[in-house]
């Protein structure tokens, strides 16, 4: 009997704690932003949105096919899409170019896109706008050797699309092409340049040698061509670039998102304002601040290549989420439910957090700031009831629930 009622205790532990989680917009910049959610949906809605680059900057014609940008001994280097295997180090202040490095071991069918982990560099000839690629690859280099044009020292990561089934020519008129991707510890994550659909699908791919299957996680309707990735913020967001048929720039970014999902979570879509402007390449180094790049464009205006200085920040000071730090960081609120006075505690090195005490109704009752790791609360002004507590700093956010409940 004792074993019953005591798993019947559990049981209903466990269902109240499904039952408090509260989906939902958990960006207080959105249109439906919900202060109550506790769990990011994915829903939130944005206004239409256009912030230009702080400046713009005609970059040598060296480099008049910029495709790609990354950064590596401080330098950003960026190469062209498939006339050379050469890096050019571009100063970001002027963009000008400051150094070269030549790998003419290399074949450069179609560079579009090179990315860095830790402890290499990823070179993606991915570029496929006919559709009809069996080629694609990546060349691994390890960063100990960039400057050695060692073809001993190259791997090579084949790879074909799991949903690719035809391979007839096409040109700008499929949906596998592709020229963004990032790097992980451990793997590659494509993200296709939609000629028909003019979506993005991510496909992922294992940092081993040989030849693999691209395989499918995810597809998003980003209504245009992504043509760069990069991750920004600490690593835990993703931002897009890309352009419309029509030549509009603009900036997907990606954030709150879960379970390695890139597209569950937040998606808030920034025109550039660059009309005519080819966007090719992003890259972050720095919290929310963003160097972009695009290419010669002759057409129906004629475009230099130009280097783009863009800060995002302004979509971040209301931190809405974007690093999920689950129990095994951060301490439950203790003792909950509570008489009164509750604490929690986070793990340092950073201890400055900002608070805020919401009410079951969604009305602010008490904020303020900790310059510490242990929190403690007092709420015994307030009546019996459920309490919402966030929790934030910068690019994280926590939200718990805290039931008050007086002594009998």
């Amino acid at each position: 009997m004792v074993r019953f009622i005591l798993f019947y205790f559990l049981l209903l532990l466990n269902v109240s704690q499904v039952w408090s989680q509260i989906y939902g917009c958990a960006d207080p910049q959105a249109n439906n932003y919900n202060p109550l959610v506790t769990v990011n949906d994915g829903s939130c809605l944005y206004n239409s949105t256009t912030l230009s680059p702080a400046q713009s900057i005609e970059m040598p014609n060296a480099v008049n096919e910029t495709s790609g940008i990354f950064f590596f001994d401080g330098q950003y280097w960026t190469h062209n899409d498939d006339t050379d295997a050469m890096f050019f180090a571009i100063d970001s202040v002027t963009a000008e170019v400051v150094d070269t490095v030549l790998w003419n071991c290399l074949s450069n069918i179609d560079w579009e896109e090179c990315h860095v982990n830790a402890t290499h560099l990823f070179i993606g000839d991915i570029g496929n706008n006919l559709g009809n690629r069996t080629d694609l690859k990546f060349f691994v280099i390890p960063l100990v050797a960039f400057y050695s044009n060692d073809i001993g020292l190259v791997d090579t990561i084949q790879f074909s699309y799991e949903d690719q089934v035809a391979f007839n020519a096409s040109l700008n008129n499929h949906d596998f092409d592709a020229e963004a991707f990032v790097a992980t510890s451990d793997s590659l994550f494509i993200f296709s340049k939609c000629w028909q659909s003019h979506e993005t699908k991510r496909y992922a791919l294992s940092i081993s040698n040989g030849v693999q299957v691209a395989k499918l996680r995810e597809t998003f309707n980003v209504n245009g061509l992504v043509t760069g990735a990069t991750f920004f913020n600490g690593q835990q967001s993703i931002a897009l670039c890309g352009y419309t048929a029509f030549l509009q720039l603009f900036v997907w970014l990606l954030f709150d998102y879960n379970y390695g999902l890139f597209f569950n979570g937040n998606k808030r879509r920034v025109e550039l304002g660059l009309p005519f402007h080819q966007i090719e390449g992003v890259v972050s180094t720095q919290d929310f601040h963003f160097y972009l790049s695009n290419e010669r464009y002759v057409g129906a205006a004629t475009v230099s290549q130009k280097w783009h200085d863009w800060n995002a920040s302004q979509f971040f000071d209301n931190p809405n989420g974007t690093v999920e730090m689950g129990d095994r960081f951060v301490d439950e609120p203790y003792p909950n439910p509570t008489t009164g006075i509750f604490r929690i505690n986070i793990p340092g090195p950073h201890c400055y957090w900002h608070y805020e005490i919401y009410d079951d109704q969604g009305k602010t009752l008490k904020k303020g700031f900790y310059i510490s790791c242990n929190l403690n609360f007092d709420i015994s002004e307030f009546p019996d009831g459920m309490y919402y507590v966030h929790i934030s700093k910068r690019e994280t956010k926590m939200v718990y629930p805290v039931l008050k409940q007086s002594k009998n």
